[in-house]
C-alpha cells in the first residue's frame, strides 16, 4: 500500500468513527484505536468491538483489519488481537463467510458490515461452521462449562468498555 491512505479506506474510517458514538441498545459499537491516518504507510485498522451477549458484554475485544493491496476487490484479513473463548474463533482467526474469497464479500461490502458480522457472530455463534468443534459441542451440550471458560478469558484478557 502506498504511503498515502486510499480514499476508500478514509471513507470507511469516517463511517467506522460514527459507530463509537451510537449508544442505541440494538446498535453495534466500534472504537477505533489505530488507523492508516494515525500511522501513515500502515495497511491496517485496529479497533474494539463491544458485543451485547451475556459474558462478552462485560468487556471490549480488539480486532485488526489488514488490507491487501487489492482492497476493496479482496476482503481485509480480520482477526482478534484480544484472546476470546468462542467456537468461531481459533487463535484470533474468525470464521465469517464474507471474509473469504468466494464468500459473500464484494467490493461494496463496507467495513461497518464486517464489524457488524463479527459482533453478530460473537453474540450468536454459528455452531455449524465452528473453527473449534470441541468448543461448539461444549456450547451446545454443557453451557455452564462453556460460560465459565469464556468468562475466565473475558476477565483475564477483556479490555475495559467505555
Amino acid at each position: 500500500m502506498a504511503t498515502q491512505c486510499p480514499r476508500r479506506i478514509l471513507t470507511e474510517i469516517t463511517k467506522l468513527q460514527s459507530l463509537a458514538t451510537d449508544y442505541t441498545p440494538s446498535s453495534v459499537q466500534f472504537l477505533l484505536d489505530e488507523t492508516p491516518v494515525d500511522k501513515p504507510g500502515s495497511n491496517k485498522i485496529v479497533g474494539r468491538i463491544l458485543p451485547n451477549s451475556e459474558i462478552y458484554n462485560q468487556a471490549a475485544f480488539q480486532i485488526e483489519m489488514i488490507f491487501p493491496t487489492e482492497y476493496p476487490f479482496k476482503p481485509p484479513d480480520v482477526h482478534f488481537i484480544t484472546p476470546i473463548y468462542h467456537p468461531n474463533v481459533d487463535d484470533g482467526k474468525i470464521s465469517i463467510d464474507m471474509l473469504y474469497t468466494g464468500g459473500s464479500y464484494s467490493p461494496r461490502t463496507s467495513l461497518i458490515d464486517i464489524v457488524k458480522a463479527v459482533v453478530h457472530l460473537i453474540d450468536k455463534p454459528d455452531l455449524n461452521n465452528a473453527l473449534k468443534p470441541e468448543i461448539a459441542a461444549e456450547y451446545s451440550q454443557n453451557r455452564a462449562t462453556f460460560d465459565q471458560k469464556a468468562l475466565e478469558l473475558v476477565t483475564k484478557h477483556g479490555l475495559p468498555r467505555p
